[in-house]
């Protein structure tokens, strides 16, 4: 067996608003949403603590869902998913993701997926 991907460890700059215990590094999360679902898709987080997957889903124009008991850690989501709504921040953020060729490999991958719609909910 060999490694696929080499991905970093957690940088400084994802704890930009606070800590958790098992939080995951962003690259690692965004590969796999990366690799496994379709743009605007919703990925789902039923123990999310600091919401990274949130924020990998985010970053890769995919919707997200995150639930968690702690308060705490649902306060860092929020700053971490604000802090994203900043085009800026965000691009910057895509930038800084190691696991890539270079700087502008995810963007430019994001920009030439296909866009999917997906029909509305009918409730009944």
């Amino acid at each position: 067996m060999k490694d696929v991907w080499k991905l970093p460890a957690i940088a400084p700059w994802e704890k930009s608003c606070g800590k958790h215990p098992t939080q995951k590094p962003l690259s690692v999360l965004t590969r796999l949403i990366l690799a496994s679902t379709k743009p605007n898709a919703w990925i789902l987080d039923p123990f999310t603590g600091s919401s990274t997957t949130g924020i990998a889903a985010n970053l890769a124009n995919r919707r997200f869902l995150g639930i968690d008991q702690e308060e705490d850690f649902l306060k860092i989501s929020i700053e971490r998913k604000l802090e994203i709504e900043n085009a800026k921040i965000a691009s910057s953020y895509r930038k800084k993701l190691q696991g890539f060729n270079d700087k502008k490999e995810l963007e430019l991958f994001l920009l030439q997926e296909p866009q999917v719609e997906y029909q509305k909910e009918i409730k009944i």
